[in-house]
């Protein structure tokens, strides 16, 4: 049975068991999961029973509804998402587990045993930046610390010969 723990707010430690087809979560006296918070909408989001599982629907709630950090706007719950409704967290489990699947069968015909056997990369492979490839050497960086250095000593000498000219005219 699917089941929502509250981990913040008021109801912190509270666990609602989702029994019906839809709950409503917010303010309001009519929801299921009332939260009295602030930043929590009167109908802020509710949870619509989709197959064996739930699916988080936001409101157009003014604080937004998340998952797992990601603000939604609907989707589908897996066991383990972390919720966030305004700034309520909960845990949504249910007692099904997440699975992997295995990828699909590869339909560009290439040999998945020979795969990280080839010796760099492709002939038709290039690159996509609009810069350009890098100059090797680092010739050119040297050539600006020289002429940086260069007029750092130039200001240094007009520096002291204005300091001599000054002090000879007194």
């Amino acid at each position: 049975m699917p089941k929502l723990h509250i981990l913040s707010g008021q109801l912190e430690g509270k666990v609602f068991d989702l029994l019906e087809e839809r709950v409503g979560v917010g303010r309001a006296l009519d929801n299921k999961i009332r939260l009295e918070d602030g930043t929590v909408s009167h109908h802020h989001a509710m949870f619509v029973l989709d197959g064996d599982g739930y699916k988080l629907r936001d409101l157009n709630s003014t604080n937004g509804t998340r998952v797992n950090t990601m603000r939604i706007a609907e989707t589908k719950l897996t066991n383990g998402d972390q919720v966030r409704v305004g700034s309520v967290e909960m845990r949504y489990e249910s007692d099904l587990k997440k699975t992997s699947q295995p990828l699909p069968p590869s339909q560009a015909g290439v040999d998945i045993a020979e795969l990280g056997k080839a010796e760099g990369p492709p002939p038709a492979f290039g690159s996509a930046s609009p810069f350009g490839r890098k100059a090797r050497g680092g010739g050119g960086s040297k050539g600006v610390v020289w002429a940086v250095l260069g007029l750092g000593l130039i200001a240094v000498l007009t520096l002291v010969w204005f300091a001599y000219s000054f002090f000879q005219m007194k």
